[in-house]
């Protein structure tokens, strides 16, 4: 009765300190809103705006990763991509490494200069963008002869206009300690997959997705957890609710199993 009791104490207080922060944050909001001299219905309305141009930029990103892959299986040639929509004004540029030696900028080409070659989601440019950083990277010896192949290593990074603004970045330096209990196990995937899931959990990055350069797998990741997957092959779409449901469905049987075995130990 006492142990009941202490709980009831913990929640009602856990309560009401709740409460009080959120009217903390909404006095702080308000006061910032009128710091800006903006009506606060307006403020909500532009947040909601821009919260819906997110979720078109997520699905338009989705839906070019789609299209490279089964362009992948057309041509029967799997090549890898990797996406990060973020909030370039607010990115913090510590977040990423640099580039190796000897790697080049290449939105910074004059081809992709002007209103009219701007590589935008809804641009044909874009996809010119994404051929590039798919292909394959000649290894070539001191003698001119070309001894391997490696992939373009880095992502397409895409801010809140639709633009793609920077490519190549070695986002597998993502700072990872700092959103480290942010980020959910990975369940299958490489480095490239590793460094997605990490990145979608950073506050300036609202989605990341990876065609794997193995299987034209796309693989998209939001706030630090697989949300879908989608195979070209099989034409096939993986949902998050699907994959817990798997997960859970797998454990239920392992505890049976487990206690059957008990159970017909017992008996012996």
């Amino acid at each position: 009765e006492g142990y009941r009791e202490k709980y009831e104490d913990l929640s009602r207080e856990y309560e009401e300190r709740l409460r009080q922060f959120e009217e903390e944050v909404n006095r702080e909001v308000e006061e910032r809103v009128r710091e800006l001299g903006i009506d606060k219905r307006k403020y909500e309305q532009m947040l909601a705006d821009r919260q819906e141009l997110i979720e078109l930029y997520v699905e338009k990103l989705y839906s070019l990763a789609r299209k490279f892959a089964l362009e992948n299986k057309r041509i029967r040639k799997n090549r890898g991509l990797f996406l990060i929509l973020v909030d370039e004004r607010n990115m913090d540029r510590g977040n990423f490494s640099d580039f190796h030696e000897g790697q080049v900028e290449y939105l910074d080409q004059s081809l992709y200069k002007g209103i009219d070659n701007l590589p935008h989601i809804f641009s044909p440019k874009i996809e010119d963008v994404f051929n590039f950083m798919g292909e394959r990277v000649e290894i070539v010896d001191e003698s001119g002869e070309v001894t391997g192949h490696e992939e373009r290593d880095g992502a397409v990074l895409i801010n809140l206009k639709g633009i793609a603004f920077k490519t190549r970045v070695m986002v597998e330096g993502v700072r990872t300690h700092r959103v480290y209990n942010k980020v959910e196990k990975l369940l299958k995937g490489n480095a490239k997959h590793a460094a997605a899931i990490y990145a979608s959990s950073l506050n300036e990055v609202m989605v990341s997705i990876v065609v794997s350069e193995e299987t034209s797998e796309v693989t998209m990741f939001r706030d630090g957890k697989f949300m879908r997957s989608y195979d070209p092959y099989a034409d096939k779409e993986t949902l998050r609710e699907e994959i817990l449901q798997f997960l859970q469905d797998n454990r239920n049987d392992g505890e049976q199993w487990a206690t059957g075995e008990a159970e017909e130990g017992d008996s012996t």
